[in-house]
């Protein structure tokens, strides 16, 4: 499947996944994120809709989100840090 990575991540693009990657793994797959990564804010867009995912409470275990099953053409925007965040 095809997903999109744009923003603060380490490699932007379309990035090709094998079908039932997971947003954490595909988050492995794009090589993480920059020094400017806002990580409480990443947005999954897929369709009309946006998910707000925090990848700090997927690592910690408070969030299931990183179990979620990419689909084609899923975005993944990784927003820029805000100045005390």
């Amino acid at each position: 499947i095809a997903i999109f990575v744009m923003g603060e991540a380490k490699n932007v693009g379309k990035i090709e996944l094998t079908p039932g990657t997971t947003m954490l793994q595909a988050f492995a797959q794009f090589g993480g994120f920059t020094n400017f990564a806002a990580t409480k804010r990443i947005q999954l867009h897929r369709g009309s809709k946006i998910y707000t995912v925090n990848y700090d409470a997927i690592l910690d275990g408070s969030s299931p989100n990183g179990a979620v099953a990419l689909r084609e053409g899923d975005v993944i925007v990784v927003p820029q840090r805000r100045l005390f965040e």
